[in-house]
């Protein structure tokens, strides 16, 4: 827990240096994180054919989204809504200066609801200031969080959110404590979501995601790459633990989305932290304990997982605004390719009613290991905190054998008021595995979750949520929460 307070001051000190050396202007905003209304409206263009910007890698940067809209094709009434949506949250956050904002949030208790993407309010209570200042290369954003009765984290007081980058030569360079989503799921990815805390560390990947203009390398069409490396907080097993991890994605056709992911934990006290060390995790080459070296009598340097995706947007294909996308990552490997493998399977389709615009979305998870309870998936012989920080999930939010069926939708109401409501049937922690906090026993749960968002004014936004989950072990969860966000610029 030392190292995590150490880490937070040195991200706030940074922070506090560069904002107080410059003064007072407009907002700015070249990075966006996990938000969920933004990634909503992509993903409706996107399935109508009006854009081509992929959600799968997330931090999204303004200059890829703006790339995006400037190709974009109007043809209804309810695709120029959409589009302007996300002008408006481009175009108001593009000016160089200071940004500040002020949130306010209240829930009753949530311990069986299953987390979706950019679900990060686990507090009953939460305070978040923040303070962020924007110019062309660079970026710095101070996020000062105060909880009570938090479920992941005992701490009062938190800085995720926190952070520093700077661009050049089309690339970002970021420090700090940032969510990460990799994969084409809208509820949850199988090898980095957001269920956990972020991961202190430092990310690179492309700012613009154009295509390579070399003849032999332009089929490979607009493309992504993020590599990550940090330090994970409170694991227990062995402290000091890293967590290094790369993924890159294509588009070669206009229908067809492609990405591979690879993350591994390594080092930490008690463990090997050379180079020859780093280059084995990397490389896989002493993966399966085959090999054993000094300090690593198990001879397995890293705990590993890696796998595919894949989005088929069916617009370009059939004329049907929709896709279907797919994911599955192993916990192991054999014969150079990802086995013991987890999966997830989705649909979504988009289109509007009375010219309002609606997402349909059906998604299948299944984190048994080959569709069987194993007690391997997320968990690790020597990493015996599993694939988890402070006992939450780096992967999917369910964590390890896991069965997930969800179904959900998300409404454009107006301008002014977006609606999302889902049911979900899970059977969790099938192993009985202690190593998941988040769902620390079998259980088998239906769930009812509806959230509604409205923007008072344009520097206003007011949420509510409710909730009902049924438990097999526990008793009947029935929740609400509000939420107050104010932001200056």
């Amino acid at each position: 827990m030392y190292q995590s307070k150490k880490g937070n001051l040195l991200i706030c000190l940074s922070c506090i240096g560069i904002l107080s050396s410059v003064s007072m202007a407009a907002a700015a905003q070249n990075l966006y994180m996990n938000d969920l209304k933004l990634k909503s409206e992509i993903d409706w263009l996107n399935a109508q054919g009006v854009t081509q910007i992929s959600t799968s890698t997330w931090p999204l940067t303004a200059s890829e989204i703006g790339r995006g809209l400037a190709t974009a094709d109007v043809s209804t009434t309810a695709q120029q809504q959409v589009l302007q949506s996300v002008k408006t949250t481009v175009d108001a956050t593009t000016k160089t200066g200071i940004d500040a904002a002020l949130g306010l949030y209240a829930q009753t208790d949530r311990q069986q609801l299953p987390q979706t993407f950019a679900d990060n309010q686990m507090a009953r209570q939460q305070i978040t200031a923040t303070v962020g200042y924007t110019d062309q290369q660079w970026e710095a954003n101070l996020q000062a969080n105060v909880k009570h009765d938090d479920l992941i984290d005992d701490s009062d007081v938190s800085f995720e959110g926190s952070y520093i980058a700077g661009t050049a030569a089309n690339q970002w360079l970021i420090a700090g404590q940032i969510p990460t989503w990799w994969g084409p799921g809208n509820d949850g990815s199988l090898i980095r979501g957001d269920a956990s805390r972020p991961v202190v560390g430092v990310t690179m990947q492309r700012d613009e995601q154009k295509a390579p203009t070399s003849k032999y390398l332009s089929w490979v069409g607009p493309w992504q790459y993020q590599l990550f490396g940090g330090q994970l907080d409170d694991y227990k097993a062995v402290p000091e633990t890293k967590l290094f991890g790369i993924r890159a994605t294509a588009a070669p056709l206009p229908w067809l989305e492609v990405g591979a992911s690879r993350t591994f934990m390594w080092g930490g006290e008690g463990r090997s932290q050379s180079f020859s060390s780093f280059f084995d995790a990397l490389t896989g080459t002493r993966d399966n304990r085959d090999n054993q070296i000094p300090g690593e009598e198990d001879g397995d340097p890293a705990n590993q997982l890696a796998g595919f995706d894949a989005r088929v947007s069916l617009a370009p294909l059939i004329n049907v605004p929709g896709s279907i996308y797919a994911q599955y990552i192993g916990e192991d490997e054999a014969g150079g390719l990802p086995s013991k493998n987890m999966y997830l399977l989705g649909a979504d389709y988009a289109s509007s009613i009375y010219d309002k615009p609606y997402q349909l979305y059906a998604e299948y998870t299944d984190t048994r290991t080959g569709g069987e309870v194993r007690g391997i998936s997320y968990n690790h012989s020597t990493y015996k905190d599993g694939y988890y920080q402070q006992g939450y999930p780096l992967g999917y939010g369910l964590g390890g054998d896991a069965e997930s069926i969800a179904v959900g939708s998300k409404v454009w109401l107006n301008e002014k008021d977006f609606l999302t409501t889902k049911l979900q049937y899970a059977k969790v922690n099938q192993s009985d595995k202690k190593t998941n906090q988040n769902f620390p026993s079998t259980d088998t749960l239906k769930a009812v979750d509806v959230a509604w968002s409205h923007k008072l004014k344009p520097q206003a936004l007011m949420t509510t949520r409710l909730w009902a989950v049924d438990s097999k072990v526990e008793s009947t969860e029935v929740g609400a929460a509000i939420g107050l966000e104010l932001k200056y610029r």
